[in-house]
């Protein structure tokens, strides 16, 4: 096992109050100065959507390339419901621009629903409809040809989409509609956070409040989601493989088994997840570890005390397991199985990465990030 020592030199703690729960969360300034590894709550899954993270999304062009090119080939004379609109019908109104027959947009959050309506009726010659709720309980007087649904997490399930389009493809579309994105999938690879953090477990304080609304909208203290940003395949210490498939269009949901070979000596202490998406079934792949996009890569602790030594023969073989959340939608993701050395020797291993609930401050990496006040 890795002696690499965690160092807080440079960090300093953040009061956080959550279920009348007094922590202490460890932040630094400028965490992502100079292109470092940094750390970022996973937010998507809850929602937590404010001006800033919606100017994100806007200004992402990657994606917005490849849902813009999916929407004018399938949008045109067609009925399209759009899921998830946010407060700036994006994707409605690309819709509607590209000569679709009617347009309906879904939004939950009630904001961003009212901004939306507001922005629609700015805009009449498209006759966009905006239908707050949930997707899952909103109906609508004609089923859609086409779906815009962009549920899509940095684990790419994780914000509920599989769940979601089950019910709006069996309630909201017709029979044989087409769903943007077409295919959503997730690709694991093993990496050294500590080494990568240089062993400083800390958010920038910026994003201090972004964990505070994770923990407070779980319902509580837990070991949440954590990305890594500004990561790339050079951090990767292992052969790279797919362990979530979700074919939205068919209402397929497969969890493969990964089996990934270590390819450069040195400790490993988690998984690296990303996305990987096409917006129709043959259209292009963003991959958001070959890109610069708003989904960063999810990092998974392993249930170590530490990082362990791994080197070129050893093997991690892992099966990846799902469970609804007590929601219902979101998922929980569980991971299981062994590293076996090139002598034949095996180290069990697990990762877990909940949506809600469960153990707190179990990793490292979160008995790093949070401390309890007496």
């Amino acid at each position: 096992m890795s002696e690499f020592p965690v160092v807080v030199s440079d960090s300093s703690w953040h009061a956080v109050t959550v279920g009348g729960r007094r922590l202490r969360l460890r932040v630094k300034r400028d965490a992502a100065l100079g292109g470092r590894p940094y750390l970022w709550p996973s937010v998507g899954e809850y929602p937590l959507y404010d001006d800033f993270l919606y100017h994100v999304m806007l200004e992402d062009e990657p994606r917005n390339k490849i849902f813009r090119d999916a929407i004018l080939a399938q949008a045109p004379d067609a009925s399209v419901l759009e899921v998830g609109c946010g407060p700036d019908l994006l994707w409605s109104l690309h819709a509607a621009e590209c000569g679709a027959r009617s347009v309906r947009a879904i939004e939950s959050i009630p904001d961003s629903a009212v901004r939306a309506t507001e922005l629609a009726r700015k805009k009449p010659q498209y006759d966009i409809e905006v239908l707050p709720g949930e997707a899952t309980t909103v109906d609508v007087p004609e089923r859609a040809e086409v779906c815009v649904a962009e549920l899509v997490g940095s684990i790419g399930g994780a914000e509920g989409i599989a769940a979601v389009l089950d019910d709006v493809r069996e309630r909201l579309l017709t029979p044989g509609a087409a769903v943007i994105p077409a295919v959503v999938g997730t690709t694991a690879a093993v990496v050294c956070a500590e080494e990568l953090l240089e062993g400083e477990f800390a958010v920038d304080v910026d994003f201090a409040d972004y964990v505070a609304e994770v923990l407070a909208s779980a319902g509580g203290p837990f070991d949440l989601r954590m990305c890594l940003g500004n990561v790339d395949r050079s951090a990767l210490r292992s052969t790279e493989g797919p362990v979530e498939d979700l074919r939205l269009e068919e209402g397929v949901a497969r969890f493969p088994s990964v089996r990934l070979e270590i390819t450069s000596p040195g400790p490993v202490d988690g998984l690296l997840l990303w996305l990987t998406m096409r917006c129709t079934p043959e259209g292009p792949l963003l991959d958001s570890l070959e890109t610069v996009t708003n989904w960063l890569p999810v990092y998974v602790p392993f249930d170590a005390p530490g990082p362990l030594e791994a080197a070129p023969g050893d093997v991690i073989e892992l099966d990846c397991a799902v469970q609804p959340a007590a929601d219902g939608l979101h998922p929980e993701y569980t991971f299981t199985g062994a590293l076996t050395r090139a002598d034949g020797s095996r180290v069990p291993l697990s990762a877990r990465s909940p949506y809600a609930g469960g153990p707190f401050r179990a990793s490292p990496l979160h008995r790093a990030l949070f401390a309890e006040e007496a």
